[in-house]
This record gives C-alpha cells, structure tokens and sequence, in this order.
C-alpha cells in the first residue's frame, strides 16, 4: 500500500467518524435573519425606483430580490430540516465508500487537497469560461466537520484566477457571490450527498453547476459582465454605453445621464441644479445666483446686471415713481423755492 492509499484511509475514517457520530439535537437555532433583511433592502430600493422611474433599476432590483428571497426559501428550509425529527435519510456511506470516493476524485479533477487538522477536501476545476467571459478555476473547499450542517456554511467556492464582474467585485461566477454558490435546482442533490457522504457526487454537483450558465437566475449576468453600476440608478452599464461625469466623473447610464444645454456637457443628476427661472436642469457651472435675491438661475434667465427677472421689475419699480402718464419724474417737474435777492433758486 503507497502512502498516498494510507493518508486517504485515514482521511477516509476521519470524515466517516464525523458522518456517523451523535449529533446533540440544539433546539436552538439562529433564524435566517440576514437573508431577511436582504430581502427588506432589496424591497425598499424597488419601491423607491419604481415611483421614481427608474425601469432599468427596477428591473435589475426586482431580479436581485428574486435571488435573495430564493436564498431566504433554502435557509428556511435548511431549517426546517433540522427541526424535523431526524428520519431515515438514506444508507450513509462506509469507509469504503469514502475512500473509495477520495481515490475517484483524483481521476475526476487534475488537484485534490485534503488538510486533517484544518478538516478540509478541496478540489480544483479547471479553468472555465462561459459565453467567451474568462472566469477561471474555482476551488470547491468542504470542510467536512459537520456535513450535516448545510450549505452555505460547509463549504466555499474560491476563485483561484478571479475575473470578477466589473459591477460587482464579490461576483466572481454569475451564480457565485461571496463564495457562497447558488444552488438552485441542485439545492437539494447536493445537501443529500453531504448527509449520506458521498463526497464524490457532492463534487461533481457543485463542479457541473459553475461550468454551465442559467441566464434566469444570474447574480451578474454574462452580457453585463464587464460592464460598471450607474451612479444614479444603480444599473449595470456596458461599457460601450457608459457616459462619464464631466464634474466627479462617475458612470450613468444612457437614461441617465444629462446634457447640459449651457455648456453641451455631460453630467450625473447629482451634478446639476434646477433652475428657478426656466425651470430647466443645468450644470452648477451654468448656474449663477441673482445678484439681489440669491436665486439659482441660469444664465439666460438673468439680465445683463445677473438680475432674476422679478428683481428687475422690482427695481424698475421702485426707481420710477409714475406721475399717471408713466413717466420718470425728474428734477426739471420739481417745485422751485422762492428765490430772494442774492439767492439762486433751487428746487424744493
């Protein structure tokens, strides 16, 4: 016997000795409760992009909480499963069967690794591209001190040549998010092949969903991948329909972003200012304040003394004093004082 064979029996009875052992029933549990909040976040922005219409953010938040309520429904169900007296789930895998499953994995995947003291058996894919996006190899690490404990807990899937998505830094695989995988229809395959220890089927799930692509349920879907979030409605961009902010040089979108008809640039919500006058979006480069009331116009809503045009009528008014016919009236209509010997007369 080689000593590769010895170390993967006793790796073998290791993981058999864990499947097998007494599990004190904990009646306490910790509720979902970050799963739910996601939901509530999700929901809130949905809600706010939906009165303010913004269709794309909509849509790309109503997708998002269609995952994160799947997420929610797997995590209520794992714990559902708990809580439920524990039946016959299925002969668990011997020694034999376990070791049988370590030596088929070398054949399966080019690196096998296998740590005792830290409890781990990982496998590498190899690289993997979907659509032409290069994603690369992906290291599925189980740690398989308590098998039983479900998914996403037990096990990680690690990008080893990240090629994450450009709006997303965490998404390394359209179904990957922070190392958590999203199962979907494979949710339950792979939790019966943990609880019955065949580690081999386990393997070859998880493996087999990250080299295909369900364009239903994607966290960042292929053709966004390389894209970038709007600024101002959260949107993912492509990069060929990217515009940049010519202020802070953020990225809208193409419904987003803003012409200014001042200067003819380019620019996010956040970076114009409506004006009190024309009642038109421009840039805060285009806007001055009036000189008298400090209102926030454009240029062409001010006159040539950067007055607004209530101040101007204003200031007309109250340099005119109307004599009826509408006339300015001068010192030439003033009353003339008497005059006396040596004094010039002047008006009163």
């Amino acid at each position: 016997m080689t000593r590769q064979q010895r170390l993967l029996i006793r790796m073998a009875i290791a993981i058999h000795e864990r499947l097998h052992s007494k599990i004190t029933n904990d009646k306490c549990f910790s509720l979902p409760a970050a799963a739910w909040q996601q939901c509530e976040m999700l929901n809130r922005k949905l809600r706010k992009a939906s009165q303010r219409g913004w269709n794309l953010a909509a849509d790309r938040l109503n997708h998002d909480q269609r995952l994160a309520v799947e997420r929610l429904r797997n995590e209520v169900a794992e714990l559902d499963h708990k809580l439920r007296p524990s039946g016959d789930e299925g002969r668990k895998a011997s020694v034999g069967d376990i070791f049988a499953d370590l030596v088929a994995l070398h054949d399966e995947f080019e690196d096998v690794a296998f740590h005792r003291r830290e409890h781990t058996l990982s496998v590498t894919t190899e690289a993997i591209e979907l659509d032409g996006v290069y994603l690369g190899p992906f290291e599925i690490r189980l740690d398989w001190t308590d098998l039983l404990k479900g998914h996403p807990y037990n096990y990680r899937v690690i990008a080893v040549d990240p090629n994450p998505a450009a709006a997303n830094e965490s998404v390394t695989h359209p179904h990957v998010q922070d190392e958590g995988v999203c199962e979907g229809d494979g949710h339950q395959s792979i939790r019966k092949a943990l609880e019955q220890g065949r580690l081999l089927d386990f393997f070859m799930i998880v493996a087999n969903l990250l080299r295909t692509y369900n364009s239903g349920s994607p966290f960042v879907s292929l053709s966004d991948w390389h894209g970038v979030e709007c600024a101002d409605c959260g949107s993912t961009v492509c990069d060929d329909q990217r515009w940049t902010c010519e202020k802070c040089e953020t990225t809208v979108c193409g419904e987003c972003y803003f012409n200014c008809p001042g200067c003819d640039g380019i620019f996010c919500n956040e970076c114009t200012t409506r004006c009190e006058g024309c009642d038109e979006n421009h840039c805060s480069g285009c806007m001055k304040e009036c000189s008298r009331c400090d209102a926030e116009l454009c240029q062409g809503c001010l006159d040539d003394n950067e007055r607004c045009s209530d101040c101007h009528d204003q200031e007309l008014e109250e340099e005119t004093e109307s004599d009826g016919s509408g006339h300015r009236r001068d010192d030439a209509d003033a009353p003339i004082q008497p005059n006396r010997v040596g004094q010039v007369a002047v008006p009163a």
